[in-house]
């Protein structure tokens, strides 16, 4: 089956264009009203504009492959889960899933384990999963990660929490006020430094994946759109 041309609208031209310009070109000339353009319509925009066509092919595949960015997965506010879906091409032949293969132990700096299933080939490493699915409509990529040792982390504080107040109060209503005072600061500073580890860590770590996500996609989006 035929995959229908892939049209972009106002909103992602501007984004294709300012991807792939670096303020060195003018602003191209867009048609005042479309049903939206092809790549190689953008291709021949923007080389009227002096913009090199497979700048605007790179800035394209960028597009394609960071524009179905999942809801992070989130734990006491603090995002414990990453996940991408990403449209491709079309299902990579067995050399083709090699080179992703390759290419998601590079990213992301782990051997993983590769299954396959029918039309369902999937590499994993632990709770990090990349696989390529058959869907309705062709195939897509699904990357998917969560930190699990993060929302155990944020469930200890949470206990901790309880305990120093339980037993505060406890300690207080029998009359020794010094030391249930004792036993909240004590308790309860172990749950709140479980809580400012993770608020550390984790921002920094759900960027990285999602960095990560983005290269691995536009590299399967670039691969398999070479016929």
């Amino acid at each position: 089956m035929t995959m229908p041309t892939r049209r972009y609208g106002d909103d992602e031209v501007r984004e294709i264009f300012s991807l792939a310009t670096t303020g060195d070109s003018r602003d191209p000339a867009l048609p005042a009203e479309s049903d939206g353009l092809t790549l190689d319509e953008l291709q021949r925009i923007g080389q009227e504009a002096g913009i090199e066509p497979a700048r605007v092919a790179l800035a394209a595949e960028r597009l394609d492959a960071r524009r179905t960015l999942e809801p992070v997965r989130r734990s006491f506010g603090m995002p414990v889960g990453v996940s991408r879906l990403v449209d491709l091409p079309r299902a990579p032949t067995d050399r083709e899933w090699e080179q992703l293969v390759s290419e998601f132990r590079s990213t992301f700096g782990m051997h993983g384990s590769t299954t396959s299933s029918g039309g369902l080939r999937e590499w994993s490493q632990g709770n990090l999963h990349v696989s390529v699915e058959p869907t309705e409509h062709g195939e897509q990529l699904r990357l998917t990660t969560l930190k699990d040792d993060a929302m155990a982390l944020n469930g200890l504080g949470t206990g901790l929490a309880g305990m120093a107040a339980l037993m505060s109060i406890v300690v207080a209503a029998s009359g020794k006020p010094d030391k249930a005072l004792l036993i909240l600061g004590m308790f309860g500073g172990m749950s709140l430094a479980a809580f400012a580890t993770n608020l550390i860590r984790m921002p920094r770590w759900a960027r990285t994946r999602q960095r990560q996500m983005e290269a691995v996609a536009a590299r399967a989006v670039k691969l398999l759109s070479n016929s």
